[in-house]
């Protein structure tokens, strides 16, 4: 198996030709060993064609070990989060590739607290290379068992209708991309008093009705019904839930950051303290929370280091641009069901349209585009990257990729964390500083791929 597929926060690969069922039980046995044979995992899967065949395969490797295995079942990855932070498990195991294509599958670890592994990702893979497993005996082995999908939805539903109400009705157009936000979302949202409308929400691993990455240009329906039809609020989520794209009731996709804002407005009227973005998010972010009167703290892209620095400080919230939302009042990770619903509470205690909420925060120019690069030349073309800039003298922030920060914009050029991938982020507050850093980043980007 590629070393590559062991990425930042977690694994992702083809099935049947990056990985297989074997190097699946070999994944199972290094994270086993690393829990060193002892206590009881969870685990969960998501809708695609290969999860059932992944999840047992890897339970099979970990009970290996001597540990327990769970499985919650087919179910979103908020849902294993949130039953792992309830009940404590030693560890917890999600089956999913998110937002990849449906030929994908992937592994993710998860604290007992249901947030993610970082460095730990690197022992289980130091483990699996080197292959020195704890194999117990016939009469020694874990249990695979699993626990009623049911009792999971009910805990989990129970929990935030305990938190989140509305006071008054709204009209919400759910799109759950025949993922599994499908199981949980609309039932959630007619409990809180929601009319609601929903379009690709038949589960199917294939992702028929759309990709599994809601973005502009594969949630057109979602925002031609949810205008057409007077709603007040408009969700897409990924395939496994962990993320939410809003559209407002003018059928306008809102800028994660710009939702971000709302959220925080709401969670410091209810608790002053920090909030965490990571660095590719809109100077908005920064603006707003400290006229609201509380802390940025940037941080990493990925799940599982906004998690961290959450719990490290003590965060009241944290906003991703990619539309991962953590709301720390609930619990310290992300979950786009929680997010949606909180949404709709906060557009339902106000007197204005989600179109107006919106349109009362400024934004500046931004572009987000991506280059194609090889896992193997990605790392090597931003380290090329930031010696010529540092070379040319400019204020660098290295913390995630290589940022630069002028004063009137900023632009970031990271490799993705799940994909072979470069991402180049750019701001600016006019329309010509934001040409101006796309055509240098785009240039300097260009002439170092080709040497490579």
């Amino acid at each position: 198996m590629a070393e590559n597929i062991f990425r930042a926060y977690d694994i992702r690969a083809v099935f049947n030709k990056e990985i297989d069922v074997e190097s699946v039980v070999r994944i199972g046995l290094a994270f086993g060993t690393y829990l060193e044979g002892q206590g009881l995992v969870y685990s969960g899967r998501d809708i695609r064609t290969s999860s059932k065949i992944v999840e047992s395969a890897v339970a099979s490797g970990i009970c290996s070990t001597g540990c327990n295995v769970a499985s919650l079942g087919l179910l979103p990855i908020p849902l294993l989060n949130f039953y792992c932070w309830k009940h404590e498990p030693k560890a917890g195991l999600m089956v999913t590739a998110s937002h990849n294509p449906p030929e994908f599958t992937g592994l993710r670890f998860r604290h007992n607290d249901g947030t993610g592994f970082s460095k730990e990702n690197e022992r289980v893979k130091n483990i699996y290379f080197e292959g020195d497993f704890l194999k117990n005996p016939w009469n020694k082995l874990g249990e695979f068992t699993s626990i009623n999908t049911e009792v999971v939805i009910s805990d989990y539903t129970k929990y935030l209708l305990d938190k989140i109400s509305l006071d008054r009705e709204l009209s919400v157009v759910l799109d759950p991309g025949n993922g599994t936000a499908s199981i949980v979302a609309p039932q959630l949202f007619r409990k809180v008093g929601c009319k609601i409308f929903t379009i690709n929400s038949q589960i199917d691993g294939t992702f028929p009705g759309r990709d599994p990455y809601p973005r502009e240009g594969n949630i057109d329906d979602l925002q031609k019904i949810t205008e057409d039809s007077g709603a007040d609020l408009g969700v897409a989520y990924d395939g496994d839930a962990d993320r939410a794209v809003f559209v407002d009731n003018k059928g306008r996709i809102i800028r994660p950051e710009v939702a971000g804002v709302l959220f925080v407005k709401d969670a410091l009227s209810k608790k002053m303290g920090k909030v965490v973005a990571n660095v590719s998010s809109s100077l908005i972010v920064q603006e707003q929370v400290e006229t609201l009167g509380g802390e940025v703290v940037y941080e990493k892209v990925g799940d599982v280091f906004m998690a961290e620095a959450i719990k490290e400080h003590n965060a009241v919230f944290g906003i991703e641009p990619s539309g991962h939302f953590y709301s720390n009042l609930f619990y310290p990770f992300d979950d786009g069901i929680q997010s949606s619903l909180l949404l709709a509470e906060i557009i339902s205690k106000q007197n204005k349209t989600l179109s107006e909420l919106v349109d009362q925060i400024p934004q500046y120019p931004m572009i987000e585009e991506t280059t194609k690069c090889s896992d193997e030349k990605k790392f090597q073309v931003i380290e090329r990257i930031k010696e010529k800039l540092e070379n040319r003298g400019y204020k660098l922030n290295l913390m995630d990729g290589v940022r630069v920060d002028q004063q009137e914009g900023w632009a970031l050029v990271r490799p993705s964390n799940t994909q072979p991938l470069i991402r180049v982020t750019v701001e600016a507050k006019t329309e010509a500083k934001l040409k101006e850093l796309k055509d240098e980043m785009f240039r300097l980007l260009k002439e170092e791929m080709e040497k490579c």
